[in-house]
């Protein structure tokens, strides 16, 4: 042996493992000339293991690594039921055992063009039957596909992929505002029923959650000197959103309000026609016709005065307003349904909702979240209440009201019949006659005897009551007190309707705190669920993970002390473990 080869001899024994992959390494790097090959040997004078040699490849096309993804669109506990038991909801999960890849369950589809991703949906009705339909209801999928759609995707190469809820059938993409689905406002997801699982204390109370997805990612290959091996710090993608999140709750209070406050409405013409009374219009009206008549009378002599009146009340416009709707964005009244929703999303998280948090956002409602939403009930309801005598005062000022007078005239001493006047006034409105715009009377004489003089006597009275009537009925709505200052009012009427409102509101805003209070406490909501991040305050026993197993839920619904009754995850998904697989 030369000296030279006694020095590559003498190295080669110092370092036998580093010598042993390098000509392993160069050994392939050789045969790729021709194709790649796999080989793997056993040397007892340097090695006491096996070592095994793969087709390295790269990070996307190496056949080196087991993996797994997995995609639900529900997962958890409602009413101490697994909804792993529950058919139709179990997910679906995608296993590589470095040669294929095989999901479960196995009807789900191929992805067309892969040999390792797939898809399953959930139908809207499956819950229909199972025990968890008590407490959670599924909304109607964005464009009414009727499906939600969960995808995995679970690699050789080191690569996987999970998503759920609004995404792609093809790529997992995330879709949460629904418009690739055809749909220009997302839907609801699910509805969960606190009042069916809590039932003492939070009766007709629901979380309605808006259609959300989520996506996870990793790419567990890393190359080391030019070979593939399992990064021990991979990249990770994750995803999620959330549509929105309210909280409804059936208030009676409410419902108390809007019927009630109707009743009162109701009551308005009936009270107005108490101002027709003898003490009222009708004979203030007489009054003011005989204050004309009876000066001009001459030798005439009356032998009566009779008015009639009606009043006409259109209060339709006031009654819609007890049924009505009223929102600021964050806080909505429906009196109608006797609800209340808070905008929880809007509330409690920033410019886009709950999207965009940190890992396992907790969705606080404390006391200064309480406060600001009985601020938001009471701003609210003062401003519905000042629309409703605003609109009592507008339907006032449309009342229509007409008048008769008919005036017998006789003849002095004898009592003969002479002639019959009658004087009409309106159909006109209130505020046409505070305002002096009503159309003119309508005067009518019929003669029923007398000569000349009697003639030339009634054209004197039909022209001063012509030009005079609606002056009288002016005056006499100012005396009853409909109008002051040719501005129509009723202080009565008005003040007393909204005495009797608030007394029908205060109890509405002293309801929605407790409501929220009470959620606060036995609820815990959190947003961009990952298991494998930091958690404030103690993790929920159901928040878990595997090490290597990268998973994220769009949000988590749980009782804070019964996990049992309910702790829901929606919108989940779920990439890795990867690991070298044996040879």
């Amino acid at each position: 042996m030369t000296a030279r080869g006694s020095l590559v001899r003498r190295a080669f024994l110092n370092h036998p493992r580093r010598s042993i992959l390098v000509a392993a390494v160069s050994a392939i790097a050789l045969a790729a000339t021709t194709g790649l090959t796999t080989a793997a040997w056993t040397d007892s004078e340097w090695v006491k293991s096996a070592v095994g040699v793969s087709s390295p490849g790269d990070c996307s096309t190496n056949s080196m690594f087991t993996n797994q993804a997995w995609a639900r669109e529900l997962h958890g506990t409602v009413l101490n039921t697994n909804l792993d038991t529950v058919a139709g909801v179990q997910g679906l999960t995608v296993l590589n055992n470095g040669t294929a890849a095989t999901p479960t369950p196995v009807s789900a589809v191929l992805v067309p063009g892969t040999t390792d991703a797939y898809v399953t949906k959930i139908p809207v009705t499956a819950l229909g039957s199972s025990p968890v339909n008590v407490g959670l209801g599924l909304g109607a999928p964005v464009g009414g596909l009727g499906t939600y759609t969960q995808w995995a995707r679970s690699q050789k190469s080191g690569q996987a992929h999970g998503a759920s809820g609004l995404v792609s059938d093809q790529t997992g993409a995330v879709d949460v505002a629904g418009t690739s689905q055809g749909a220009a406002t997302a839907p609801k997801s699910a509805s969960i029923s606190l009042g069916n699982i809590v039932p003492a204390s939070l009766s007709g109370v629901t979380l309605d959650i808006g259609a959300l997805a989520s996506s996870s990612a990793v790419d567990a290959c890393v190359m080391t000197n030019g070979w593939p091996m399992l990064d021990t710090t991979p990249t990770v993608q994750r995803q999620y959103g959330i549509a929105g999140l309210d909280l409804n709750a059936a208030i009676p209070a409410v419902g108390t309000l809007s019927t009630q406050g109707a009743t009162l409405v109701g009551a308005v013409p009936a009270q107005l026609n108490t101002f027709l009374g003898t003490t009222g219009l009708v004979n203030q009206i007489n009054d003011g016709i005989k204050g004309i008549v009876n000066p001009l009378l001459g030798v005439l002599a009356v032998g009566s005065y009779n008015t009639t009146a009606s009043l006409t009340t259109d209060l339709s416009g006031v009654t819609a307003l007890m049924t009505k709707t009223i929102s600021d964005g964050i806080v909505t009244i429906n009196l109608g349904t006797g609800t209340v929703k808070v905008n929880i999303a809007s509330l409690t998280g920033g410019t886009t909702g709950l999207n965009g948090m940190e890992p396992n956002h907790a969705v606080v409602l404390d006391a200064t979240m309480t406060a600001a939403v009985t601020t938001r009930v009471t701003n609210l309801l003062d401003s519905w209440k000042t629309e409703v005598l605003d609109a009592l005062n507008s339907a006032l000022g449309s009342t229509k009201l007409a008048s008769t007078t008919v005036i017998d005239l006789r003849a002095p001493i004898v009592g003969t019949p002479l002639a019959k006047i009658t004087v009409k006034t309106g159909p006109a409105s209130l505020a046409q006659f505070a305002g002096g715009t009503a159309p003119g009377p309508e005067v009518s004489v019929e003669v029923l005897g007398g000569g000349g003089a009697v003639a030339a006597l009634l054209n004197t009275l039909l022209t001063t009551l012509t030009t005079s009537a609606n002056g009288v009925v002016q005056t006499a709505l100012t005396t009853t007190g409909f109008i002051a200052k040719s501005t129509l009012f009723n202080a009565d009427l008005v003040s007393n309707l909204g005495t009797s409102l608030q007394l029908l509101i205060t109890p509405v805003i002293n309801a929605v705190g407790p409501v929220l209070t009470a959620v606060g406490t036995l609820v815990a909501i959190n947003v961009n669920v990952q298991p494998d991040q930091s958690w404030p305050g103690t993790k929920p026993a159901d928040v878990t993970a595997a090490v290597g197993e990268y998973n994220v839920s769009a949000i988590r619904v749980g009782l804070v002390d019964s996990a049992g009754l309910l702790s829901l995850h929606l919108g989940s998904s779920s990439a890795g473990p990867a690991a070298l697989a044996v040879p």
